[in-house]
């Protein structure tokens, strides 16, 4: 009956862009000694019972107090691909028989950690907005307190676990029970709780909160455009993309967009990603695209800087483009971006925009699971 109510909390919350988008978020349940987590790929829109992993906490809890041992000798000394190779490795020794084929959340183990029944970890557009913000560390303990844990940037995966670990552990010798909520800089909130409706009650606690306190929300209201133009651009991006023309790609603006896009001035607060969310389906930085400036010029300069062609394409006084091979992951791309603006947006209540590192950055392109998961 629990799993149940494990299925429908991931399916209305997965449905609620306002929480999450493409295969963001994941949830978790235990039961007996059985960790039931949401399944590496799969979103929580539609997930199924069948589709979560069974996991052995006891096993997971060993891989924070061995530092990943359950293998094989870990030492600081290992890069990070060698240290993400065994974490997986042991991740994926922790599921239970007849779970082989599946591959569990890679915040499986700080899903574990928690003493509470049910987990939800999502990455709502208003919150991030708090945690991408300048001064996002301070307005969080000044608007709620102890009643939430700050965590600062830390890449996810066991690191964000074992961080987590001290905190957490720390919280609970001072408070005398485990935090219920945790809010990450760059990335987003855990809630824990023995039922839903806990669940529900804690995570609408901290939206209100927010809401009463931001004070600029994005304007998505529809402006008009030239077709002509924005169809002959398009044609130009497909020719670019690949040599046959076989790309998606979709159009947008409304009214925060077109302010965005006035200029490079205006442009900078969304020039950066925020999350691993945004790396993973519009990459590092979208390519900006002056008025009157020669596309296939810029478009081949971003192209030989990178290495990979633009996911987002913004041009001055018009809007952007989102392009990818298929449709769907063209969907994801613009969606993403839109995110971006809306956390811009609220940021400018917190200091404004804090977007990650380069190092950060560049450890999520290169990242071998957020690798797997986007091609899942």
């Amino acid at each position: 009956m629990s799993l149940q109510q494990l299925v429908k909390m991931s399916n209305r919350y997965g449905g609620d862009e306002e929480f999450v988008l493409a295969g963001g978020g994941n949830t978790s349940f235990k039961e007996d000694g059985v960790l039931y987590v949401k399944g590496s790929g799969t979103q929580l829109s539609n997930i199924t019972a069948e589709q979560f992993v069974r996991m052995d906490i006891e096993k997971l809890h060993k891989m924070i107090k061995n530092g990943s041992k359950c293998h094989c000798e870990y030492s600081d000394n290992m890069s990070n691909s060698e240290r993400e190779d065994k974490t997986l490795a042991d991740m994926m020794a922790a599921k239970l028989p007849g779970e082989e084929a599946k591959r569990p959340s890679v915040e499986s183990v700080l899903h574990a950690m928690f003493p509470y029944k049910f987990v939800l970890h999502v990455h709502p557009p208003l919150i991030n907005g708090l945690t991408c913000g300048k001064s996002s560390k301070e307005a969080c303990e000044n608007l709620f307190g102890e009643s939430v844990v700050w965590i600062n940037l830390t890449k996810p995966g066991l690191s964000l676990a074992q961080t987590c670990n001290k905190i957490f552990s720390t919280y609970a010798e001072e408070k005398g029970k485990y935090p219920q909520i945790a809010i990450l800089q760059n990335h987003g909130i855990f809630v824990a709780a023995d039922t839903v409706e806990e669940i529900d009650k804690l995570m609408s606690y901290v939206v209100e909160t927010l809401k009463d306190y931001v004070k600029d929300a994005p304007n998505f209201e529809t402006v008009e455009y030239d077709k002509d133009i924005i169809d002959s651009i398009a044609l130009k991006l497909k020719k670019l993309y690949t040599d046959d023309g076989s790309v998606v790609v979709l159009f947008c603006t409304n009214k925060r967009v077109s302010e965005l896009v006035t200029d490079e001035k205006s442009f900078a607060p969304v020039s950066k990603p925020f999350s691993p969310d945004h790396i993973v389906n519009c990459k590092d930085e979208p390519l900006y695209i002056k008025k009157d400036a020669d596309i296939e010029a810029e478009f081949s300069a971003y192209l030989f800087k990178k290495g990979y062609n633009p996911k987002i394409v913004a041009v001055q006084g018009l809007g952007f483009f989102a392009l990818s091979e298929t449709k769907k992951n063209t969907v994801r791309a613009k969606a993403l971006f839109l995110d971006a603006i809306k956390i811009a947006t609220y940021a400018k209540s917190f200091g404004g925009v804090n977007p990650l590192d380069v190092e950060f950055t560049e450890f999520i392109l290169n990242w071998e699971a957020e690798a797997y998961r986007s091609k899942a």
